[in-house]
């Protein structure tokens, strides 16, 4: 906001003058220099007159009093002054200031309107540098001499009067043209003292200094620079440290869109979402922690981490960014209770780091199961790769994952995370009978206790959502047609039932709780067996084709073993037989793959599981061909009777 000042000094004589009019401007502000004494002990006293209103009743201070806009202080000089802020039409009126048994004066004031007091202006200037401004005042003055101001903590210091140019120092100056009514002021070599509220003015007939324009000065210094890539669809934490202002504000911008829109957590040592980005201003540290959820390459730039060290100072580090390719992205699965390594690649100069996402999306904090140290393998193309291995997993160790190179300056260290690890976990499969019953057991954390959980054939989202899911919420039961759940909370599981298990039942089964979404941590497969089963008897060199119903296109088993459960690890169906004598064809369309056997042998007798999820038993059994036992017996029976040679009954 512009202001106008009127500075009005009253004759020293004792009563000479006792009523002064003066004139202020709508927008403005007034300071009057009352000429006389402030008297510390005693009380102050401002009425208007006409209608009569009390706005300072008898008051007491050191230096300063106020009510709203309306101000009393002493100034340097130990006189007492009038300050009226943001003037308007209504404030025109008679005033009456009084100091208790001491003394009091009458003011007449006029408000006008002026188009020189239309609002005020920020200007930033980096620390050492130089300060400009321009100040414009009416083409009524273009003749008086001008004047530069400073606001001071309850006080007004005149920096260059009316009749200099520069001040004291040196610093300071002031350069006028009269052609657009327009003077400039320059400020070398600022220092954060600098900062603070200058105003403009001119001094009108020697009486008075009519204030035109306020100008904000924020000082910001550079306390160093950093560089940092980072990967599009990545993460990146930034770490500013300001151990010198531990509660001060703190702030990140961005400097092409001018540093306008600062982005601050709005509270301290607490993490809070601002936009595209979460923020911790940590006040035991002296840092501001900001996390970047996903980046893009318009984040690319450079940006100012700063605090404010005082309203019109601050201290910065810039941070030069530069955004590359895309991330990478890695799914592992691993079986509760296993050990499950990870693997990522980082470049060779850099500190590693790992991390897991929270329940806010924020990588800070390693899991809490036992993780071992991270050990490089190997090195390639100057970046080298290293694994964590997780032993004894658990559901809370279950999630989104990143890895990714820590570098480290004076005032910032810049983590950039470029490898997103999905960890899965599942249990071993559940194998039943069609028109059984089947139960899935869902342990999770504790923390989720109070949470709803859901159990989804398919991941529980909306987009891959299926007919047969179901959601439970503490210690409650739903039920929908055959699915029933159950959630226990005293031993942190919830089991889903169901009954009457058909072939459309069987397939991936996600168990999932619910926070701003569907958090999908653990799985299992549900394998029905079909009650009809296939049962084939060949002889050696026969050639055989099994006909084998698949539920989804990317999972075909063809197994050898006793149990189904046997042909599923890692949530992959295993083709356990490694003959060129088997072959597969399939025909999607028809949900149906055919297994080709050929030149079957006596070892080839067995119990098959042929499927995927819908499995169906193949019972094959390989006899030998008769017409060879025939001739072996005639063989044997020769060698008895004539004493014939085996061999020669072989040539025969």
């Amino acid at each position: 906001m512009k202001i106008l000042l009127i500075f009005f000094t009253f004759s020293l004589i004792s009563g000479a003058v006792r009523c002064v009019s003066v004139t202020g401007y709508s927008g403005g502000s007034l300071l009057v220099d009352s000429g006389k004494l402030w008297f510390s002990n005693s009380a102050k006293y401002m009425v208007k007159h006409d209608p009569w209103r009390t706005i300072i009743n008898y008051k007491k201070h050191n230096e300063w009093t106020s009510e709203g806009r309306f101000i009393l202080f002493s100034n340097k000089y130990g006189n007492l002054m009038i300050f009226i802020i943001e003037l308007n039409t209504k404030d025109t009126g008679k005033y009456r200031i009084r100091v208790l048994d001491k003394w009091y004066i009458d003011l007449t004031l006029n408000v006008k309107k002026d188009s020189c007091c239309k609002g005020s202006k920020t200007v930033l200037v980096n620390g050492g540098e130089t300060a400009t401004f321009s100040c414009e005042y009416s083409h009524n003055h273009i003749n008086d001499a001008k004047a530069l101001f400073k606001e001071r903590q309850n006080s007004i210091e005149n920096l260059i009067p009316g009749t200099d140019t520069l001040n004291k120092d040196g610093r300071f100056s002031i350069s006028d043209d009269r052609h657009i009514n327009l003077f400039t002021v320059r400020i070398t070599d600022v220092t954060p003292d600098d900062g603070g509220v200058y105003l403009c003015g001119v001094w009108i007939n020697r009486l008075f200094y009519s204030i035109s324009a306020k100008v904000n000065l924020h000082i910001m210094t550079k306390v160093g620079v950093s560089r940092a890539t980072v990967h599009s669809g990545g993460r990146m934490m930034i770490k500013c440290e300001h151990p010198q202002h531990k509660t001060k504000p703190k702030y990140i911008c961005k400097e092409s869109d001018g540093c306008s829109e600062r982005k601050n957590p709005g509270v301290q040592d607490k993490w809070m979402e601002n936009g595209d980005v979460s923020l911790y201003d940590d006040t035991r540290a002296g840092v501001l922690m900001v996390f970047f959820r996903e980046l893009k390459a318009a984040d690319a730039g450079t940006y100012r981490c700063g605090v404010n060290v005082s309203h019109y100072t601050e201290s910065f580090t810039e941070l030069q960014l530069l955004v590359r390719d895309d991330a990478t992205f890695v799914t592992e699965s691993a079986h509760l209770g296993e050990e499950v390594n990870i693997t990522c690649q980082i470049p060779e100069e850099h500190k590693v780091h790992f991390c897991k996402e929270n329940d806010d999306h924020i990588c800070q904090n390693i899991s809490t199961s036992a993780v071992t140290e991270m050990s490089p393998s190997s090195e390639r193309n100057e970046e080298r790769v290293f694994t964590v291995s997780i032993s004894n997993v658990s559901v809370r160790d279950a999630g989104v994952y990143w890895c990714g190179a820590e570098t480290r300056d004076t005032h910032l260290t810049c983590i950039s995370l470029t490898t997103k690890i999905q960890l899965d976990l599942f249990m071993a499969p559940v194998v039943r009978r069609e028109g059984e019953s089947a139960e899935i057991f869902c342990p999770y954390d504790s923390i989720y206790k109070s949470k709803s959980k859901s159990l989804c054939k398919g991941k529980c989202s909306t987009r891959d959502r299926n007919t047969l899911n179901e959601t439970v919420r503490e210690e409650k039961e739903t039920k929908t047609d055959r699915l029933t759940l159950n959630d226990d909370v005293t031993a942190s599981v919830f089991t889903g039932t169901i009954t009457g298990l058909t072939a459309e039942d069987a397939g991936k089964y996600w168990c999932a709780v619910t926070l701003e979404r569907d958090v999908n941590y653990l799985y299992t497969h549900l394998i029905v067996i079909m009650n009809e089963e296939l049962n084939l008897t060949k002889y050696e060199g026969d050639d055989v084709s099994i006909q084998c119903k698949h539920h989804e296109e990317h999972q075909k088993c063809f197994c050898k073993a006793h149990e189904p459960s046997m042909c599923v690890k890692d949530g992959v169906s295993l083709e356990t037989i490694r003959d060129d004598r088997f072959s597969f064809s399939d025909e999607a369309s028809t949900g149906v793959f055919t297994v080709n056997i050929t030149d079957l042998r006596e070892e080839d007798s067995g119990i098959y599981w042929c499927g995927s999820h819908i499995t169906t038993k193949v019972n094959l059994t390989v006899n030998l061909d008769f017409s060879l036992i025939n001739i072996i017996s005639l063989c044997l029976t020769l060698l008895l009777i004539g004493g014939f040679t085996v061999t020669e009954c072989l040539l025969r």
